[in-house]
Parts: C-alpha cells; structure tokens; sequence
C-alpha cells in the first residue's frame, strides 16, 4: 500500500493503525526496520521519523537503544485527525529543538565568561531587574533577549544564527513555557541563576544552572 504526497507522515500513521487493527503489528512486538518500511510504504525515512516521532511522544512506541521500535499501545483514531495531531508534531519538533538548544547553550558557558564583558553581563542583569512585573508578553520577549544575548557574547557567529535560524520554533516553545503565572516567574528566576553565575565567572555553576533550567521548561510544557 503506497501513500500519496499529500500530508505524508499522517497518512503513514493511518496506515501503521491499519495494520494494527488488521493485526499485522502486534502490541509488544518490534515493528519492521525503518527500511523495509520505507520500502513499503512509498515514503523517505525523513517522513517516516515524522511519524514515529509523534507516535512515540504519545507512548505509542518505544525506541530501544540497538533493538528498534516497540508497539506499545494501540493508535486512537482522535490522533489521527484534526488539531490534536498538529499539536502532538509542534510538542515534538519543541522538544527535540529544547534537547538541542541544551547543548547548545550548555556549551557556549565557557565562551560567555571568557568573552562577555562586565558591562554586557550588568546590561542583562538589569533587564532582568526591571521584569518584575513578570507579564506574558514582557517575560517572553526577556526571554528571548536572554537567551540571545548569551549567544550573542559567546562571539561565535555559528552559535548567534542557530538562535536567529530556529526563532520561529523558539517562539512555540515560549508559548507553552510561559502559559501559567508560577511558569512565568520560575522561568525569571532561573535565569537570574544563571546570571548570577556568569556574573561571578562560575562556569560550572552556570552550566548547572542552564541545565536545570531546561529541565524544568521540559516539565513545564508537560505541564499544560
């Protein structure tokens, strides 16, 4: 059974739920490798991640280091249609791009308080100082500021255009990160931490504080 071009990785669930009703896949058992599906179903490997990634932040599937994918529970047909199925593929996407801004932005501590100048560090500080009204709209765009300028004085241009490039995707995730009161006013005082930490040149300290940020806006978007 082939499918056609429009909406691929949707119609590549459908067609996984098909053949779980039909009993082609099992419940517990390890589905075909990703290239006999690929032959199979007529789609890139690229289009069927896109499912699997959907399909595994429901629980639908569970990748085993070196042992493949796991069917774990059968595919609701709500999943499959509407709105659900778009929020399910942004949480995603969200989720693999907060894993990689983690490193990212773990990373550039050591660039931030060998380049960053006092006077940059202070600048931020006070931006920070004056978001004490904590509104959404306000938090958000400090947010944004934040982390950018850490980018910014890493001095590594590489590092500034992946924030610019994944700005769009940034602004998803700030709307799940930002939904709530206390998720407003925990997110400022986790990059109060992490100033305060660059402020007195602990890179340890920052990185540790950076990684517990982003820990904690993983739960936040768990969270709505």
């Amino acid at each position: 059974m082939k499918v056609e071009y429009k909406r691929l990785y949707e119609q590549v669930i459908m067609i996984i739920k098909n053949k779980i009703d039909n009993g082609d896949f099992n419940i517990g058992e390890k589905l075909p490798s990703e290239r006999e599906l690929v032959k199979d179903l007529g789609v890139s490997r690229g289009t069927l991640r896109d499912a699997f990634r959907v399909l595994e932040s429901q629980g639908i599937i569970e990748t085993k280091p070196g042992g493949g994918r796991i069917l774990k529970e059968p595919i609701e047909q709500q999943l499959i249609v509407g709105q659900k199925l778009v929020d399910e593929m942004k949480r995603a996407a969200i989720l693999e791009l907060i894993e990689a801004r983690e490193i990212v932005e773990k990373g550039i501590i050591d660039l931030v308080c060998k380049n960053a100048k006092d006077s940059d560090l202070e600048e931020l500080q006070l931006l920070l100082e004056k978001s004490k009204e904590n509104t959404v709209e306000a938090e958000q765009n400090n947010d944004f500021v934040f982390h950018y300028s850490l980018a910014k004085y890493s001095n590594n241009q590489v590092l500034i255009q992946f924030m610019e490039l994944n700005l769009n995707i940034i602004n998803d995730a700030r709307d799940y990160n930002f939904s709530k009161d206390n998720h407003i006013k925990a997110a400022h005082q986790e990059h109060i931490a992490i100033l305060t930490a660059l402020l007195n040149r602990d890179a340890e300290g920052a990185k540790k504080a950076m990684e517990d940020h982003f820990i904690n806006i993983k739960k936040r978007m768990g969270d709505n």
